[in-house]
């Protein structure tokens, strides 16, 4: 048998799913509207964060667009959405940068908890400060050049990551 709606209850919910959109893409612009934009700022663009693995590791490339996931090991949202990185095809290089921590092994125990196998670089005050981030998780896009092409903060899909990335290339 198949399903059959009217036309009245396909207009609801072309109404519901348009609505919902735009109060996303709202609370997106909101929690993200601070971070910073542009040209990576000049601390950030040499330098070179420890990593949880032990080594040390630049925020961006020169060689590919860097795809960075922002988290803070305290946050819930950032637990659901922390692996959805990893998906994106290696066009991309992927990082995450841990802040807003106390000791690092939070840090440790929120990758080994999640399985995030991506490099995680441990950030503190400045960068957090230097990127402005107000809310987690929250993800910039770098161009070779170190512009900040994209820059956004919530939750994020895989599909989501992927459109969004894909576009900055453009």
């Amino acid at each position: 048998m198949p399903l059959k709606m009217d036309r009245k209850k396909l207009k609801s919910w072309i109404v519901n799913i348009f609505a919902f959109l735009v109060l996303a893409y709202v609370v997106e612009y909101w929690q993200s509207r601070n971070i910073t934009r542009g040209v990576l700022p000049e601390s950030l663009r040499t330098l070179s964060l420890p990593t949880v693995e032990g080594t040390t590791r630049s925020l961006w490339s020169p060689e590919k667009y860097t795809v960075i996931y922002i988290f803070a090991p305290w946050c819930g949202v950032c637990r659901a959405s922390g692996t959805n990185i990893e998906r994106l095809p290696d066009r991309f290089q992927k990082a995450a940068l841990a802040l807003s921590w106390e000791h690092p092994n939070e840090v440790e125990n929120f990758v080994q908890d999640v399985g995030l196998r991506v490099p995680v670089l441990m950030g503190r005050g400045p960068e957090e400060a230097a990127l402005q981030i107000g809310a987690y998780p929250s993800y910039l896009i770098i161009d070779t050049q170190g512009r900040i092409v994209k820059a956004w903060s919530g939750y994020t899909t895989t599909v989501g990551l992927w459109i969004k990335s894909y576009l900055a290339l453009l």
